[in-house]
């Protein structure tokens, strides 16, 4: 539980390991190349979501026969479907992916068990919601819906009655219901089908709610689920607002409740959430110091496009030319500036948060690539030629899967290029201009970024994760899993070492050796900071991440004096 300013952040806010798993299993499908992907309904109800979805081209139908492509993949969602259209749609020839939740599909075979020994079976839940239709679609038509005990006094008697739960009911609300029916029916199993993370987080609102000024519920309108939080919310504290982004909030709403508690549905992710927690701290924490949020808002905007990150491509390329024995130049600073600026504001646009205006927030991206490439011209046609084909390949990037390529759909690789193209612009390029590349000190040079920038990107994509991203294996966290990724870390930082004791060997720049492995307890202080205190990806994060190149850098200019 996150408190600061006088607001905390429910800890079980967010996605439910259903949800987080059906949207995986749609990412790992697109990264494959497997296009178009059809889902059987929205796979979640959150707006911000199926937009991010649809970007890559990820959309949603209701039935087999409307999806255009025939050679593209059906995915069951998280909600599930009954057994008959289960059968259509596996007799449709599409290719079918089932990511319903496991919780759901145990409701499933509590129902169909119950039901092939005679019993009737009560629903408490909402009618017409996707989960009850499926669960309903189990009860071999004898399954009726109820959404609480007043509905369940006007059911008839039953001799063998099964009551269940949709998995995101309110339990207090389940528990007296099947008390209804039980003095209603001579035999009544009920089943308490609410899944875990439900009791946690009505558990948790509960708890917190009621002492608290004003609730946040953040979450999609037309989810079930955080509509159902927020009537829970009402029920205990004195003023409760359904918000589903930060941009619906006013200063005048969050400034005067002493206590903020922001909660959020199964369907929303953590970066909005984090989103209007942000701006909800922001805005008290500066309630009289308008100049000083003015500045961090800028900060915040300087990172989110992307110029921090390009700054510390710059900042990488200084300490590659020291290095490589060569002088500051404008020309390589520059390039790669422009290069991780293009590069960086592109696949962000269609990918990271993508939305109806993040086509038109490539721009800048595709304008930097331009002047990238007039930067490489003033270098040379041979560096104009290598650039133009890395600027070419990053800004393909995004739509990759139109080659259908195997090896862009391997684990990792998104962190893989990343390294690779900054390698290129930070450390290559520098010295290939200066017709220096087969030193072998250049050699480590681009080693040595390489490595820097990989444990670079596999940190923010943890980070990412943890944040719900629209982010599948292509990430190397996503794709292996905590434990081999602090492996691979682990081991990073021992070859980045020993890059720079090789160089201390050979006797080359001794002072700047020293002093990058001085600079190395900082990239350590990051891998133990964000790998033992799991971080949601934001502005602080990745100002610190980006900040070892700018560690990097300062020691590499105070080299100088020693």
């Amino acid at each position: 539980m996150d408190k600061e300013q006088g607001v905390i952040v429910a800890k079980s806010a967010g996605f439910c390991p259903g949800v987080k798993g059906a949207i995986d299993k749609v990412l790992e499908l697109e990264a494959s190349g497997k296009k178009p992907v059809y889902t059987l309904g929205p796979l979640i109800h959150n707006r911000q979501v199926t937009d991010m979805l649809e970007a890559k081209q990820i959309t949603s139908v209701e039935r087999p026969d409307q999806a255009t492509d025939k050679n593209g993949v059906l995915v069951i969602r998280a909600h599930g479907i009954t057994p008959a259209f289960r059968q259509e749609v596996m007799q449709s020839g599409m290719e079918v992916v089932d990511a319903t939740c496991p919780l759901v599909k145990h409701a499933h075979d509590v129902i169909s068990q119950y039901a092939q020994q005679g019993y009737h079976t009560v629903i408490v839940g909402d009618s017409g919601h996707a989960e009850v239709i499926g669960l309903l679609g189990c009860t071999q038509g004898k399954g009726v819906v109820v959404s609480g005990p007043q509905e369940a006094e006007k059911l008839p008697s039953f001799d063998k009655v099964n009551v269940v739960a949709q998995t995101t009911q309110k339990e207090s609300v389940f528990l007296e219901t099947a008390e209804v029916i039980k003095r209603k029916s001579a035999v009544c199993q009920i089943s308490n089908t609410i899944c875990h993370p439900t009791k946690l987080r009505q558990s948790e609102t509960i708890q917190m709610a009621k002492n608290a000024d004003l609730v946040i519920v953040v979450g999609g309108k037309h989810s079930a689920n955080t509509a159902r939080l927020a009537l829970l919310c009402r029920e205990l504290a004195p003023a409760v607002l359904h918000i589903e982004t930060e941009s619906e909030l006013t200063p005048q709403q969050v400034l005067a409740p002493k206590r903020i508690f922001i909660t959020a549905g199964a369907s929303t992710p953590n970066w909005v959430i984090d989103q209007v927690a942000d701006w909800v701290r922001q805005t008290r924490k500066h309630r009289g110091f308008a100049f000083i949020g003015m500045l961090q808002r800028l900060w915040a905007k300087g990172v989110s496009y992307s110029f921090y990150t390009a700054f510390a491509a710059m900042a990488l390329t200084y300490v590659c030319l020291k290095l490589e024995g060569l002088h500051s130049q404008w020309k390589p600073l520059a390039f790669s500036w422009l290069f991780v600026f293009s590069l960086t504001t592109v696949n962000r646009a269609f990918e990271d948060k993508a939305r109806p205006a993040g086509r038109l927030s490539a721009l800048p991206g595709f304008i930097a690539a331009g002047l990238g490439l007039l930067v490489a011209w003033l270098m040379g046609p041979e560096v104009f030629g290598l650039s133009a084909a890395f600027i070419a390949a990053g800004l393909f990037y995004p739509f990759r899967h139109l080659l259908k390529l195997k090896i862009l759909a391997l684990p990792g690789t998104k962190d893989f290029f990343t390294a690779l193209g900054w390698g290129f612009s930070c450390a290559f390029l520098p010295a290939f201009a200066n017709g220096m590349v087969l030193r072998k000190a250049v050699y480590l040079a681009i080693f040595y970024a390489v490595l820097l920038v990989f444990m670079r990107s596999v940190t923010l994509g943890f980070t990412s994760a943890n944040k719900d991203l629209m982010i599948g294996k292509e990430s190397f966290y996503k794709a292996f899993g905590i434990g081999k990724t602090k492996l691979a870390v682990a081991v990073l930082l021992i070859m980045l070492t020993a890059v720079l004791v090789t160089l201390l060997m050979i006797t080359w720049k001794p002072a700047l050796v020293a002093m990058l492995l001085l600079g190395n307890l900082y990239t350590l202080f990051i891998v133990i900071y964000y790998y033992s205190h799991p971080a949601s990806r934001g502005v602080k994060e990745e100002t610190l991440i980006d900040g070892q190149f700018f560690v990097l850098w300062l020691l590499a200019w105070f080299s100088r004096f020693i």
